[in-house]
């Protein structure tokens, strides 16, 4: 989940309609694509905020570990057998019955192997993201000023992430 400071372009007038959205609140999204046949649920990491009134939101009423719910529930292998019984089709995007959805069960890890495995994935993550870096040419902070000095067309300006700094 990301977090738009400059906000949606919602107008003013709709903004008491939305949804308050805290860290650790699961958000569904209805919109079915190749890889989310029903929907999915996302877990707000990135603060307190507002969402649009369009969308479910739930709460955990335990404790529960982020780092692992927030992979777990994006999977589409985990979620479809609970969608399948806890959604129904709307105009432009499926809707969660909420009292369907409170009827499914689903097995986890007690809380303790919730953080292992949450730790692993969110170290996993984070050198994806590293190597994504380091390949795109912006691991090295020294490369950050040439990478956007890279965009002009000039010939001169070509950079990759091969490239050595000079210092």
């Amino acid at each position: 989940m990301t977090f738009n400071s400059a906000g949606n372009g919602a107008d003013d007038s709709s903004l008491p309609n939305y949804k308050r959205l805290r860290l650790g609140d699961i958000a569904f999204e209805g919109h079915t694509n190749k890889e989310f046949a029903y929907g999915r649920f996302v877990l707000n990491d990135a603060g307190n905020g507002i969402m649009s009134p369009r969308f479910t939101c739930l709460r955990p009423i335990v404790e529960q570990e982020y780092s692992f719910w927030k992979y777990f529930i994006h999977s589409e292998k985990v979620m479809r057998p609970i969608l399948v019984n806890s959604t129904k089709s709307g105009t432009m995007m499926n809707e969660l019955v909420v009292e369907d959805f409170l009827k499914q069960e689903i097995l986890v890890p007690s809380l303790p192997e919730q953080r292992r495995i949450g730790a692993f994935f969110d170290r996993l993550d984070s050198l994806i993201t590293l190597h994504q870096r380091k390949y795109d040419g912006c691991a090295n902070p020294l490369f950050l000023e040439r990478r956007i000095s890279c965009r002009k067309p000039s010939h001169q300006n070509r950079c990759s992430a091969t490239t050595t700094p000079s210092g």
